[in-house]
């Protein structure tokens, strides 16, 4: 099986990226299994990649996360769907059903429950979830209205760094989710031979 149709633009050249960033592309590549299409997108543009991986690894894996790592995959999955991006939710469901082991990500999550938590109407039971999904959706769906109560309700349930990590993690998905789906990025042959399209 292959990609989809390719991006109005042509993939970049790989062999370009050298030093420091090649070895981040490699390291991305190994975490995922295969090197994704968006990446090879943003290679016409080093600088920017090697600004968007970092972002990447801090807001989802930094060790100085004050958020479950789990968690922060699901809200991914959850925020990615609200935006209608196809790409971004085929990436986090397949990272969410992937089992960990080498230098790869994996949740071992039931398609059951990943199907349940793309949802728009997803509501986890424990308040801590159910305080951050509720601000993912709100922040998403309108980040111009979010309900003071719902940021009080944010403030008496999480660490101030927490919230901001939280309000990070929704604003990197939404940038991600427009850039992805604006480009018009595939989704990885990997991902559609596995049936992890989203």
């Amino acid at each position: 099986m292959t990609d989809q149709a390719p991006p109005p633009i042509p993939y970049a050249d790989r062999d370009g990226i050298e030093g420091e960033l090649a070895a981040a592309v490699d390291a991305y590549e190994e975490r995922m299994g295969f090197l994704p299409n968006a990446l090879r997108l943003y290679m016409h543009r080093p600088e920017l990649l090697q600004c968007l991986i970092r972002l990447n690894d801090t807001a989802m894996r930094d060790p100085s996360s004050h958020l479950d790592r789990a968690l922060k995959r699901r809200i991914a999955a959850f925020c990615s769907a609200l935006n209608r991006s196809a790409y971004c939710v085929a990436h986090n469901a397949n990272t969410l059903a992937s089992d960990s082991g080498g230098g790869s990500e994996g949740w071992g999550y039931a398609q059951a429950d990943i199907d349940a938590l793309l949802d728009p109407g997803y509501q986890p039971d424990d308040p801590v979830e159910s305080a951050c999904f509720a601000y993912a959706r709100a922040a998403t769906l309108d980040p111009a209205d979010v309900p003071r109560e719902l940021l009080e309700r944010l403030a008496a349930t999480l660490t101030p760094p927490q919230v901001v990590e939280l309000a990070c993690v929704v604003g990197f998905w939404k940038m991600y989710n427009a850039i992805h789906e604006s480009l018009g990025v595939p989704i990885e042959a990997a991902l559609l031979a596995q049936g992890r399209s989203g």
